[in-house]
């Protein structure tokens, strides 16, 4: 009995393999064609996509480079876990991958892959994924339209290799949106993407378990000031989801500050790793409201901006991450969002940080419509170079610390009453830190030391600890990171040193 079911499970496969079909389209094909050749295609891509074609649960959809205008591609059909439906562009030969290669400053090219153009970027969605599952779309570019991808409620959906361009009413507050997955999406992937100027939002992921993975966002549309410049370069709202490899920059003074990669609402245990934001008014990151807990940002560059933890975002991890040229390395906020006046951000922890040549401060607590305080915070293992002021006392700090720190060339302590008039002292604990060619008295507090950190090129920005360095072993263990920034075990002396990197004993 055991063979005989084992023969008939293997026949069912096999005719499951058999009733998967390739169909295909083209700009020469017709929609009354049968579309299982390339001579019989089909014309569109909402044809193909739309339940009155054949496709079916494990079929594949061949798409010939070229122009296809202003289709409104919805899908009718979802696949399954074992039967996905794919489909996928091609320059000349199904099945070619083509590469588009797009860098900022390209332009779309409908001769590399099929192309939707909607011609009016304040109207419509180009393709719809709304309420489907198990689909993979791939090798296309899409411009033109008031949102280029919407997935709402869609599952196990995979967007590859999407090269998008213009959304949104630049004449509207905001409006137009390049890629969203929202309203509860869940274990979706978006890899490879890119998208220039979407007046609202760039690449938006609302739910849980989603990847969104070496993709670029820019903006550098500024036609009307405030309405055309891009608010949001990556949103994500939901639990679980990775953020790796992405790129987000801000090009030209912009109406908009912009938000290159944004934690908000409920949000927790999401991670961002190996990622760049440039040139944002203030937040390359941003971890915003009280819902947003336990989250980690790791391995992260922040280019002309830096990190903001803003009303009352709670438990987060910034690690390994740096922060070059920012006009404040750090800021907390409180604004009236999300209930207003609760504190802008407690027990976040930052290490194995370097904080690089802010314009103004270090850290800012930063005057906004909300008086309330940002505490219990720690730096831990970081590394403050440069800047007008440590600290900008414009709100209530309090319980918050600096330990195994390095502060090097930065002019004063701290000011307060800068953005607003009342005078809030600096209440922040300095533990085993270490402070060189500063231009303020050292502040007190525990095992504070004063030498040159003697790092390997202060001139290249190489905070790597030499030999000869009081800061070796001079740090405490007790809470510190287990590894330094490049990821090298701590402790390997006699004791955690000071600053982001471990110096290694080893010849």
């Amino acid at each position: 009995m055991k063979t005989i079911f084992l023969c008939i499970l293997s026949i069912a496969s096999s005719l499951a393999m058999v009733s998967q079909n390739v169909y295909y389209v083209s700009n020469s094909g017709n929609n009354s064609n049968d579309g299982l050749t390339i001579s019989t295609a089909w014309r569109t891509i909402t044809y193909a996509a739309s339940s009155e074609s054949d496709v079916s649960p494990g079929d594949t959809v061949f798409i010939k480079a070229g122009d296809y205008g202003n289709e409104y591609v919805v899908f009718e059909t979802s696949g399954t876990s074992s039967n996905q439906i794919t489909f996928e562009g091609y320059r000349s030969t199904p099945g070619d991958h083509p590469d588009l290669q797009w860098i900022y400053g390209d332009l779309l090219d409908a001769s590399v892959m099929p192309l939707l153009d909607g011609g009016d970027r304040t109207k419509g969605t180009a393709i719809t994924l709304k309420n489907r599952e198990h689909i993979i779309v791939k090798n296309l570019q899409i411009r033109n339209y008031r949102d280029g991808i919407y997935a709402k409620n869609g599952h196990h959906l995979k967007i590859d290799n999407i090269n998008t361009m213009n959304f949104g009413d630049i004449n509207e507050n905001y409006h137009g949106k390049g890629i969203v997955f929202g309203s509860h999406a869940s274990n979706n992937t978006i890899e490879n993407c890119s998208v220039l100027n979407a007046c609202a939002e760039g690449i938006s992921i609302m739910g849980d378990n989603q990847t969104l993975r070496n993709c670029r966002i820019y903006s550098d549309d500024n036609t009307t000031g405030y309405k055309s410049a891009m608010d949001y370069y990556i949103h994500v709202e939901g639990n679980n989801n990775v953020i790796e490899e992405c790129y987000t920059e801000r090009i030209g003074e912009l109406g908009h500050g912009g938000h290159g990669i944004s934690l908000k609402g409920n949000c927790e245990n999401n991670l961002i790793i190996n990622c760049i934001s440039k040139g944002m008014g203030s937040d390359g990151y941003q971890l915003r409201h009280r819902g947003v807990k336990n989250n980690i940002i790791k391995n992260s560059l922040a280019i002309n901006c830096g990190f903001v933890i803003r009303d009352g975002a709670s438990h987060n991890s910034i690690k390994n991450c740096k922060s070059i040229d920012a006009e404040n390395s750090v800021y907390f906020v409180d604004t009236s969002e999300d209930g207003g006046a609760q504190n802008s951000g407690n027990h976040n922890v930052f290490e194995n940080c370097i904080f690089q040549n802010p314009s103004e401060a270090q850290i800012s607590f930063f005057y906004y419509d909300q008086v309330s305080p940002a505490k219990n915070n720690t730096f831990m293992n970081c590394v403050f170079n440069g800047g007008k002021y440590l600290f900008t006392c414009d709100r209530e700090n309090n319980g918050n610390k600096m330990i195994n720190s390095i502060i090097i060339n930065v002019e004063n302590l701290y000011r307060t009453e800068y953005k607003q008039n009342t005078r809030y002292p600096l209440n922040f604990d300095f533990e085993y830190s270490n402070f060189y060619n500063n231009w303020f008295d050292t502040p007190d507090g525990l095992n504070i030391t004063t030498h040159d950190p003697n790092f390997v090129s202060i001139c290249n920005n190489d905070y790597r600890l030499k030999a000869s360095s009081l800061c070796i072993d001079a740090g405490v263990l007790q809470g510190a990171p287990s590894t330094d920034f490049n990821g090298t075990t701590r402790p390997l002396g006699n004791g955690v040193d000071i600053g982001a990197f471990e110096y290694n004993h080893l010849p």
